[in-house]
């Protein structure tokens, strides 16, 4: 199952917040935001809180777990 959070209207270039995304790609959800949680970047808080809203928004609107 897909689901989407997406984060407009951030002043940041989008080659380094791909940096940031390339590290946590394949991972599942709640180890991604273990590893985002230890990465010193302003880009790593930003991509942790569009991950914790997709999160959130699979477990409300999908009745999914966290996992």
């Amino acid at each position: 199952m897909e689901v989407q959070a997406i984060t407009k209207n951030v002043r940041m270039s989008a080659q380094k917040m791909r940096e940031v995304v390339r590290q946590i790609q394949g991972m599942n959800a709640l180890q991604a935001i273990a590893v985002l949680g230890a990465v010193p970047r302003k880009s790593a808080r930003v991509v942790a809180k569009t991950l914790k809203s997709a999160i959130a928004n699979a477990e409300h609107n999908n009745n999914a777990r966290p996992e």
